[in-house]
């Protein structure tokens, strides 16, 4: 595959050489013809000379003219937009050459500007989430801190024993807060440096039941009703990361589904992949949730009412990315919402 730009290359250059080649034959033919029918010796050095310079600057003035609309323009246009680019300005796009069908031309140039605008989007759209990350992880510790440090003051002047106890307990679930945040960047972190897998085969019916139990204490809080269908199966996959992916996906369902409310859990197997289904009756998403519902620290819920970080969704969407599965998000405000994982087997 390598190989491939080079050949294309090749043979281009060949073609522009048979084609230089031939032009300068029709040259020299027409100067040829010309000095014949006005009789002039062709012997003559001087005449031969001359025919040789005239063509040779011909050619030179085509092939520079050539030379400088294919490949010198678009070249010091991307030099330009480079040092913009090192500069910070990612807002810079070159101009694409396409076919008359739309599509992006499969010359070196037009690969090299299409790849180009490629890495300043994606470059762009670090720069926003560099933004967003200082700003709401500046948000998530400084509450939970502040959390802590009004209850520790308010112990300090307390003398009931029962106010002690809730001062504490709201203490403790503030640096709870915190321990799952500063863990969640952790294994973020580790996944987008390149993990290594450690796959093995497991029960996935059975680690979905696991993390059901783990997560026993919030639905019954809720007194929420769950509708269990998994088939029997068995995959080769990371265990340790897959039960983050269940714990992340329940959870949240958990977390917007009202109290009394369904969940309904299902897990199938076809002929080519395994399907997990989660489905709540909850507050459901608009879609312009559902398109950053798995950017790191975005919550639907603005006012950040609800517990949670932001990171639950894209830790499971990240695991599931370099296990080559999928997921799906299918969601109307009020109507609740459904996740598909897709796993494929083979």
């Amino acid at each position: 595959m390598k190989q491939k730009p080079k050949k294309e290359l090749l043979l281009k250059l060949s073609i522009a050489s048979f084609i230089t080649i031939i032009a300068a034959s029709v040259i020299f033919s027409g100067l040829y013809s010309i000095l014949l029918s006005l009789e002039v010796k062709i012997e003559d050095l001087w005449w031969t000379v001359i025919i040789a310079t005239i063509s040779s600057i011909i050619i030179g003035i085509t092939l520079s003219t050539i030379m400088n609309i294919a490949f010198l323009n678009p070249i010091n246009e991307l030099c330009d937009v480079t040092k913009r680019v090192s500069n910070g300005d990612f807002s810079v796009r070159l101009k694409e050459r396409t076919k008359k069908n739309g599509e992006i031309k499969k010359d070196e140039m037009s690969v090299l500007t299409h790849n180009f605008n490629i890495m300043v989007n994606e470059l762009d759209k670090n720069k926003v989430l560099r933004s967003d990350f200082v700003t709401n992880i500046s948000h998530e510790f400084k509450s939970p801190l502040a959390n802590i440090k009004g209850h520790a003051e308010l112990i300090k002047k307390c003398k009931s024993p029962e106010d002690i106890k809730e001062y504490c307990d709201n203490i403790i679930e503030a640096a709870n807060n915190l321990t799952t945040l500063t863990s969640n960047i952790l294994k973020l972190s580790k996944l987008e440096n390149h993990v290594i897998l450690e796959p093995s085969d497991f029960r996935i019916d059975e680690q979905v039941r696991q993390a059901i139990i783990l997560l026993e204490d919030k639905w019954e809080s809720k007194n929420i009703n769950l509708n269990i269908d998994l088939d029997e199966i068995s995959i080769f996959c990371d265990e340790s990361l897959f039960l983050q992916v269940w714990l992340n996906l329940i959870s949240n369902a958990i977390k917007f589904t009202d109290d009394g409310g369904d969940i309904n859990i299902i897990l199938k197997k076809y002929e080519k992949e395994v399907v997990f289904t989660i489905k709540d009756s909850g507050i459901g998403m608009s879609e312009e949730v559902k398109e950053r519902i798995f950017d790191k620290f975005y919550q639907g819920d603005t006012s950040h009412a609800k517990e949670g970080n932001g990171l639950g969704l894209a830790l499971v969407k990240k695991i599931l990315d370099i296990s080559h599965c999928k997921i799906e998000v299918l969601s109307e405000e009020g109507k609740g919402s459904t996740f598909i994982v897709r796993i494929p087997l083979d």
